[in-house]
Parts: C-alpha cells; structure tokens; sequence
C-alpha cells in the first residue's frame, strides 16, 4: 500500500523501493512481481523491467499477464520482432481479454490491421459481460484500427456509438468522469471534431491532474498530445511530448521516442524539426 500511495504522489523512487521491499517479503506473489517490472517500465527502466519480467515467468512461464508486460517493455524500446514472438503466445477472448490492447497496439505500430480487427470484433460480439466503459473502450479501439486501414465508414459507425454511450455513462457515473472524458476526446477526435475532443480532454486533466495523481494525470495528458498530434497541432503536442519523454507514467507502454517514430499518431507531426529530435533521441530513465 506505501508504495501504491508513494507511486500517486509522483516518489517513484520510494514506490519502488517500497515494492521490492513486499516482494521481498513474499517472492512467490506473482501480482506483486508484476508490479515491480511495471514500476520499472513506468520509470523507463526497461533493462530492470525485463529483469523483472523474466524473474517472475522463470516462475509462471505462461502466465498472460507476465506474457503481455514484457511484450509491452519492447514494444516501448521499439524491438517489435521480439514483442510478436511473446504476442503469439497470447489468445485473448471475451471471458480472458488480457493481451487484446496489447495485439491491437502492435498491429497500429506495425501497420497491419486486419487480424487485429477480426480478433477485436470476434471479442466484442461475445463480450454481452463487459462493464460498459470496457466495451466502450475496445470499441473505440476498433474504430481506430478501421480509421488507420482507411475503412472510415465504419469507424464513424464505431465513434458514433462510443461517444453516445460514453455521454450516457458521463451521467450516470460521475465518479468516473476523468477517464470518461478522456476517451469521449478520443471519440470526438476519431470523428474529426477537434475543439470537442481538446475540450474533454482538458476537463479530464482539470479533475485529475498529474499534481493530484501521477499516475493518471500523466496518462491524460498523453490523451491531449495524441489527439493534437492526429490534427497536426505540433505547437500543442510537442511541449507535452517534451514532458512526458522526461516523466514516470504508466501508459502500457509510457511515450518513448521508438513509440514517437512507429505510432501513426504522430505522422502529422513527422515533418517538424522538434518532432524529429524527440523521436530521435535515446531513451532515458524518467524521474
């Protein structure tokens, strides 16, 4: 719990201290062992956090969660070779989805989106269980792959549908509502309406801003930059690029400069001097 809070406060360095410290205590905790290679990603420690990775499947080699980090610390350091050589181990479903973000994010970064489609829409069409905002989720996750593949009728149909879900669940869970509002950007963004989707996007940061919670603020603004990236809005984008490539986050991978360069997102900003030097640039262990 110490290292849980210490981690929304933005001491990375405690949290993980204090992580290793219960792991310590309990070797054999494999949600444990999972954290302390995701605090290590987090901080963009990725040699440590494919230590770690590899401790703990020495223990549970076909665990899907442990499977699926590791595959995420190299899609980070952009080695996607190695990341589709553990994805081919995962078969996400309905009932057991872990891996699906994961498959659909190599496809986007490898630009090859129709097994990724099939699969998502195969699990969406079984998936009558998911709470809502996970439906929702994956749904908008399939309008972007169909967006990329150019197939944009349907990914309007997908957009459409997502945000009004997601404005129905704005009222009835306002608890939620910063990472409701996140994805409502996303799905305005998806629909070309970019003063909507940076006004939601900017509500979600003003609930939960990275001051408040490390974890989750940062992971807004990521939102923010990837949606004015898209518009190429390089004068909105890049400073909060800047940022993020310098601070810990969890963002299943956190922004690298390999993600800079292989993520579609970012093509509107490719021709940019500044965009060029970010995704040029070696990365190194956040604070």
């Amino acid at each position: 719990m110490l290292g849980n809070i210490t981690r929304r406060q933005g001491r990375w360095k405690e949290s993980r201290a204090y992580t290793d410290q219960a792991l310590a205590l309990n070797p054999q905790d494999r949600l444990l062992r999972d954290g302390a290679a995701r605090i290590r990603e987090a901080t963009r420690d990725f040699p440590a956090a494919l230590r770690s990775y590899d401790e703990a499947l020495s223990i549970w080699p076909d665990e899907p969660a442990l499977v699926d980090g590791k595959a995420q610390v190299y899609q980070a350091l952009g080695e996607l070779d190695q990341a589709d050589a553990l994805l081919e181990k995962l078969r996400p479903t309905a009932k057991n989805p872990t891996g699906l973000d994961t498959i659909c994010y190599q496809a986007t970064l490898r630009r090859r989106f129709g097994g990724a489609i099939s699969l998502l829409q195969t699990c969406l069409d079984q998936a009558s269980s998911w709470p809502s905002m996970d439906r929702a989720g994956y749904r908008q996750q399939l309008g972007d792959l169909q967006r990329l593949s150019g197939n944009l009728a349907a990914a309007n149909l997908n957009y459409s549908r997502v945000r009004d879900e997601l404005e129905q669940g704005l009222k009835e869970q306002p608890a939620n509502a910063d990472g409701i509002l996140s994805e409502l950007a996303y799905a305005y963004a998806g629909l070309g309406d970019l003063q909507h989707a940076l006004t939601f996007a900017d509500r979600a940061i003003s609930l939960t801003p990275a001051s408040k919670d490390a974890v989750e603020g940062s992971l807004l603004e990521e939102t923010r930059a990837r949606i004015a990236a898209r518009f190429g809005r390089s004068d909105l984008a890049i400073p909060i690029l800047e940022h993020l490539l310098k601070t810990s986050y969890y963002g299943y991978p956190p922004l690298t400069p390999a993600l800079l360069r292989l993520d579609p997102d970012f093509d509107p900003l490719r021709g940019d001097p500044r965009f060029q030097k970010l995704a040029s640039s070696a990365p190194k262990e956040a604070k």
